[in-house]
């Protein structure tokens, strides 16, 4: 009986060394980088005190994907990429006649569909 209870205790027994990690990471993804964008991973690596695999994968994690513009978006912007470009002229006629109370409402005009254009552009919406 005592022998069956030591081989129990020495099955039970640590054999030492590393123990096992919870999370195997065996594949790798190779990405290219220009230097720039590998010194700005490393630096904001650096000031969150993680190496800069730890750094992305953690980034990977957190980051939120924005689909590119529909077909049905770009035609939008396209359409108001034309009309600020035809207020624009409008806005130079107005100007060269004299006309101030047009030549301001089309210049607000003009500045809202300068910042449609940016909102809609921006990849990081």
């Amino acid at each position: 009986m005592k022998e069956a209870e030591s081989m129990e205790q020495q099955s039970h027994k640590s054999k030492g060394g590393r123990p096992p990690k919870k999370v195997k990471r065996n594949t790798q993804l190779m990405v290219r980088l220009s230097e720039t964008e590998r010194f700005l991973i490393e630096s904001k690596a650096k000031d969150a005190g993680l190496r800069p695999s730890t750094w992305l994968r953690q980034a990977a994690k957190k980051a939120r994907v924005v689909a590119r513009l529909s077909a049905e978006e770009a035609g939008f912007v396209r359409m108001l990429a034309g009309l600020a470009n035809n207020l624009n002229q409008l806005l130079r006629f107005t100007n060269m006649q004299g006309l101030l109370y047009e030549t301001k409402k089309a210049t607000q005009l003009l500045s809202d569909i300068d910042h449609l254009l940016k909102i809609l552009t921006n990849d990081d919406r």
